[in-house]
């Protein structure tokens, strides 16, 4: 039975990740792995006219070498090489049609991939162990992304972001090889960001020292690398750390201009020589400078409710546009939506709050059809108290009242399924927020003390929507 090009293409895959050398190391890593299988899935479709579309589609050796020897009879196929991680698109010919004829067994053979140089010349003389191979770098003009989402706990920044990346690269193995994740802490420093000189402890030497480059500096080496593929490097809470410092001088590189490009390059030689290693970037980098390019994109959160940390300040605010994600029940998963045992309660919530500040909003969600014993009505109702204290602390009859931030509001996704299920979990993740954090100064809402809280609505089982009384 014939293979779909999307099992075949696994196949592929794990056939290459089989490849050993004599010393049991893997020859192929999974980056290398994705870029020859991408290229084999679409190169085809640039070349004009089009030789053939996904290679995968084809398991038959035989038919292979047809298509094999038609493309590179193509006019356009140094070209189209060139594009393609230059030469990566030849080398994954190479490798399938020796998978196909030889099948799971088959044994790669030693292939490189070959640098187009600007000028042929004889004699070599555009390489030399200075500046290594001038090979062909072309920016590719594309608008790059450079976005802070930032809202209250739990609105769905990170799913935002994560909607994001998914669109631009359904495969998650593409979207890992082109995509970073972390997050900034306190602790988190400029040498974890970028690189810095570490021991090394080895077979042949005892103790060695080595450039380990960090997160944003391997992740633009494989944007220069491929001009024509999106990077996406993504920084969670980017406030819980000193974002000005552990940028540092690579703060000048976020000013871009119309094509994407950094406005101004800085000198940087510990990222400049890291670049070098690789003898395609080694002439790119012979300056030392350094600049991103247009598909390198950041994309980060910040949590409101944690500005206290770190202020980022308004000269780095100024370099991301600024995303607002507010707080929405409206399109949330069916499974937070749906009435938890948690939530459970003998008298009718429309009865539970009559007489009470909540009564009239309580009405408006029923004739709605949004009061149910649930998260969202819960969470909202919650959030219109945070609005009534505050509106009652602005008014001339009650100075003395401390207002309370909007961002200390629930969001949608401030709670997890399970912490739903189960109340002590739902208790002590929500109730002692906000006991703590929200209505540490109301003198209604909460004035028991936590113990008291806790015994009541844990041991006793009473309504936790009688806490918004």
């Amino acid at each position: 039975m014939k293979n779909t090009p999307s099992e075949q293409e696994r196949i592929f895959r794990e056939w290459m990740r089989r490849q050993v050398s004599d010393n049991g190391m893997r020859r192929y890593t999974d980056n290398a792995i994705i870029a020859y299988s991408y290229a084999l899935r679409t190169a085809c479709h640039k070349m004009v006219p089009p030789v053939a579309g996904n290679l995968f589609a084809i398991d038959d050796d035989g038919e292979f070498e047809q298509i094999y020897a038609k493309l590179l009879a193509a006019p356009d196929f140094d070209q189209v090489n060139q594009a393609n991680g230059n030469g990566t698109f030849g080398v994954a010919l190479k490798l399938y049609q020796v998978f196909l004829s030889q099948g799971m067994q088959g044994i790669a053979p030693d292939i490189e991939a070959p640098f187009y140089l600007k000028h042929q010349v004889s004699d070599n003389t555009d390489y030399n162990e200075d500046r290594g191979v001038d090979f062909r770098y072309t920016e590719v003009p594309m608008k790059p992304v450079q976005c802070i989402y930032y809202g209250a706990p739990g609105t769905g920044k990170s799913y935002t972001v994560r909607h994001i990346l998914e669109t631009e690269y359904p495969d998650k193995q593409e979207r890992d090889a082109h995509c970073k994740r972390l997050i900034f802490h306190p602790t988190y420093k400029y040498e974890d960001f970028v690189g810095s000189i570490k021991p090394l402890i080895s077979l042949d030497k005892p103790l060695d020292y080595v450039y380990s480059a960090g997160p944003f500096t391997s992740l633009l080496k494989d944007a220069f690398s491929h001009p024509s593929e999106k990077y996406y490097l993504v920084i969670e809470e980017i406030n819980r750390g000193n974002a000005p410092a552990i940028f540092g001088d690579l703060f000048q590189l976020l000013d871009r201009q119309d094509n994407g490009k950094s406005e101004y390059a800085v000198q940087n030689v510990d990222i400049s020589s890291y670049f070098s290693r690789d003898p395609g970037l080694k002439k790119l980098f012979y300056e030392g400078r350094i600049w991103l390019p247009a598909n390198f994109n950041i994309l980060a959160t910040m949590n409101t409710a944690d500005d206290n940390i770190f202020v980022l300040d308004s000269a780095f605010k100024r370099r991301f546009k600024l995303e607002y994600v507010r707080i929405s029940f409206d399109d949330m998963p069916e499974r937070w939506c749906r009435e938890y045992g948690t939530f459970s309660g003998r008298t009718p919530l429309t009865a539970l709050f009559m007489g009470t500040p909540l009564e009239d909003y309580v009405q408006l969600l029923s004739r709605a059809g949004k009061l149910k014993r649930n998260w969202p009505t819960f969470a909202m109702l919650v959030n219109r108290i945070i609005d009534m204290l505050n509106l009652e602390a602005i008014s001339k009859d009650r100075p003395d009242l401390a207002r309370i931030p909007e961002n200390k509001k629930l969001g949608p996704f401030f709670v997890s399924d399970e912490e739903l299920n189960r109340r002590e979990n739902f208790i002590n993740k929500v109730v002692f927020y906000l006991k703590q954090d929200v209505f540490t100064y109301s003198g209604h809402y909460m004035p028991d003390s936590y113990e008291d809280i806790y015994l009541k609505y844990l041991e006793l089982e009473e309504d936790l929507f009688g806490l918004l009384k």
